[in-house]
Formats: C-alpha cells, structure tokens, sequence
C-alpha cells in the first residue's frame, strides 16, 4: 500500500550524483505496472552512502518488453556520462530483471559490472496470464520470448547476475522461477514481492553485491558500518 499509494504517486524522475562516490553508479528498473518511485526507500540507501544512481521509467506501461530496451540504454549513457564512471550496477524488479536481460543482449555488457534481480520471473510466472499487455504475455510461463531470451545468453553473461527471490514471493508463482541458472542465486523467506525492495534484509544484500562490484570493503562507503545500519 506504502509503494501503490505514496511513492509511486509522488516520483518524480530524477538523478542523484554523489560526491566522492565510492561505488559504481547504480541503474535502479523497476517492474510491471511501476514506475521509479518503486525504488524510494533504497534510493535513500543508496543516497546515504554516496552511490550515484537513476531509477528510470519504463513506459507505456502495458509495451513490449523489447520497446523498452532504448529506454534503458538512454538511461545508462546518462547516468554513466553524468557520473564519469565506466561501468554501472543494475539493480532490477521483477520484470525489470527480464528488461535488463534483453538490452544486454542488444547492447552487450562492456559497460556492466554487476546485475542483482529482484524477484524476476526468469521463467516466467503462472499469474501472468491475468495481466494485460505485451509484456504480461511475455512472462508467462513456456513464452517462446523468455526460451529466445535464455538461448542467447552464455556462461558468461549469466556470471554477471545475482538473483535474489523469496519463498514467499506472491506474484512470481512458482516462486522458483527466479532461480537463475549459473547466476548467484540467494534465497530469502517471509518477504512478499513487492517488500523486496524495501526490506532491510534485501537492501543490505543488494548494497553488499554493488559494494562487492565496485571493489568496495563494507563498512567503508558511507556510514561507518553499513551493513549493521541495515539490519
């Protein structure tokens, strides 16, 4: 209710540039029927300890997910461009995990250091069938797009990501298929799906794996332990 009824009606895109960041810029996606202001409470993470980041708009909501592929892709030369780095994190929701996939494999992962997803259907999810639009179609599950998705990605590409899901995810049915084949995969319990951006347990894991991408020791970016400030 916090997410549908306050943040996500008051976002307003924006860019947040740290001074003296240190960590990799972070490119925030959100997933189905979101838009950035998903992302409020880790922004406020992030913000705190010095991480550049954009959370970015994937419209018109109900799109294929390949016509958001450009968005994205503008998305990432803005923020690496405003930031000076070469190389971002993504950190992606849901179905913002599939569109991350599928500009990777347009655009190649050069400048990509890390991928985390949250709660993606990866292979697809049975509610997708009461969803509407392209996209919902897309990420049923057996759709011939997530099999052509699969099969164009290497060992490689799959090492980039780390797959973060909950046994108690309610959309994502079942909630297994966000388990990535040859990503890092870490399990959590009791979190529904949208919680999973805002759960502390989650944003002290997914500050640990841009940290961890950036070359960055815990405990040194930002507040004086990160991590125990998250628990």
């Amino acid at each position: 209710m916090l997410a549908s009824s306050w943040t996500m009606l008051r976002h307003r895109p924006q860019m947040h540039i740290a001074s003296q960041s240190c960590a990799l810029p972070v490119l925030l996606v959100h997933g189905y029927g979101c838009n950035g202001g998903y992302w409020t409470q880790l922004a406020d993470v992030l913000r705190r300890e010095r991480v550049s980041h954009l959370a970015l708009d994937l419209e018109p909501v109900a799109a294929d997910i390949e016509d958001f592929v450009p968005l994205l892709e503008e998305a990432a030369q803005r923020l690496l461009q405003a930031s000076g780095a070469a190389r971002l994190v993504v950190v992606a929701h849901s179905m913002g995990g599939l569109v991350t996939r599928a500009w990777l494999r347009q655009h190649g992962a050069a400048r990509v250091a890390r991928v985390v997803t949250l709660g993606t259907p990866h292979h697809g999810t049975a509610l997708a069938t009461l969803g509407v639009g392209s996209n919902a179609r897309q990420m049923r599950r057996g759709s011939d797009w997530l099999a052509r998705l699969a099969a164009g990605e290497d060992a490689a590409r799959r090492a980039l990501f780390t797959s973060i899901w909950s046994h108690h995810d309610n959309i994502i049915a079942p909630q297994d298929s966000s388990r990535l084949p040859g990503a890092r995969n870490i399990e959590f319990g009791g979190i529904g799906h949208v919680a999973l951006g805002r759960h502390p347990q989650v944003q002290c894991r997914v500050l640990a794996e841009i940290l961890a991408a950036s070359g960055t020791a815990a405990g040194t970016c930002g507040a004086p332990d990160s991590a125990a400030a998250l628990r």
